[in-house]
């Protein structure tokens, strides 16, 4: 299968880079995801979404991470939307995906950096619903969400509840973040009563959701490095230093070819483990962890060296740059950190390589 994007998915990523502004407010940037049906990409028809994948909404992501995009498509459409997909039961899927899909409602994704794990203890009452208790900290867009779907730990093991986010004895604290264009809370549980949405295999289910969640996020990155890419080549094109442009200095075109290699095998291994319906679970799993590597490595790499070479105006406050950092090095620490990423694929080699020298 070729590793490229249809002429379709390529038009449509230019499209929304060429129409989202950078920053633009997240209200504003919602509006326009919602009308243009960006949304139901990853959901299937019969929950009111396209019956497109998760390579579309991929498409979307790079968008996003090119324009720095504050809206919650992350958050509420990949991250809790695909872990309702994924790893609820039937009914909970039909009673609560349906206005997530639509983005009648934004939801967020109450669980450990694993995914499969958390911080929130449930126990389960005598009607059948979760009583959840317990804070985690550092939640994408929950202070503003309309609904939490949240992963807990209970005595038989983990659970899937979902609770309105205004509910009584929910509480969400905005907290400061190193990326300054996306909102982050904590979220404390109180004896809330959620309704329990657990699917059968559910750690094994979380455990694909989350796979399919660091792709997307991997997409969003090789965003972020092709924009500082873009912006540099552009910068080094018309800046002069010594009556030529720096452009023209063997020294820079070298550092600039390196952005551009590390863009390119980041986005070749998005656009691989993008067409995720053709992988298993363990499979799935370590090409995820192998693209969120080389997206997270060439996001930073690209960032710092847009920086390094805009020079000083490329430190100042007024510019971009530094919010492009920033968003690359949050974007990093999502999902576990960038470190557990690079022990999963080692492992996986290093068991591939014991197995053929058997």
């Amino acid at each position: 299968m070729p590793i490229e994007l249809t002429v379709e998915q390529r038009d449509l990523q230019a499209a929304l880079t060429d129409a989202w502004s950078d920053h633009a407010p997240a209200q504003d940037l919602w509006s326009s995801i919602r009308e243009l049906g960006l949304t139901e990409i990853p959901f299937p028809e019969d929950l009111g979404g396209a019956g497109y994948g998760l390579k579309d909404a991929s498409v979307v992501m790079t968008a996003h991470g090119r324009r720095l995009g504050s809206s919650p498509y992350l958050s509420s459409v990949i991250m809790a939307g695909l872990t309702l997909l994924h790893a609820a039961d039937d009914e909970g899927r039909r009673a609560h995906l349906p206005a997530i899909v639509t983005g009648e409602r934004r939801a967020a994704l109450v669980c450990g950096s694993a995914v499969v794990s958390s911080s929130i203890d449930a126990e389960l009452s005598e009607r059948g619903t979760l009583l959840l208790n317990g804070r985690q900290d550092v939640v994408l867009d929950a202070a503003s969400a309309d609904v939490l779907v949240v992963v807990a730990h209970s005595a038989s093991g983990v659970e899937l509840g979902v609770v309105e986010g205004g509910a009584a004895g929910v509480r969400r604290d905005v907290r400061e973040s190193l990326d300054l264009t996306r909102e982050f809370a904590c979220v404390e549980f109180a004896g809330v009563e959620a309704v329990r949405v657990s699917g059968p295999q559910l750690a094994e289910r979380l455990g694909r959701a989350r796979s399919l969640m660091m792709i997307a996020l991997a997409a969003e990155q090789v965003g972020i490095a092709r924009q500082c890419l873009e912006m540099t080549v552009d910068y080094a094109k018309t800046r002069q230093q010594f009556d030529r442009t720096i452009g023209s200095f063997q020294a820079l075109k070298h550092r600039l070819v390196d952005m551009l290699v590390a863009t390119e095998l980041a986005e070749a291994a998005v656009l691989d483990v993008a067409d995720a319906d053709r992988f298993d679970d363990a499979d799935l799993a370590e090409r995820a962890a192998s693209a969120r590597v080389l997206a997270g490595r060439a996001a930073m790499f690209a960032a710092e060296e847009a920086i390094q070479i805009h020079g000083g105006i490329g430190f100042t406050w007024e510019h971009p740059l530094h919010h492009h950092f920033r968003r690359a090095k949050t974007d990093q620490l999502l999902f576990q950190d960038h470190a557990v990423h690079v022990d999963t694929v080692a492992h996986a080699m290093l068991g591939r390589a014991r197995a053929t020298s058997v």
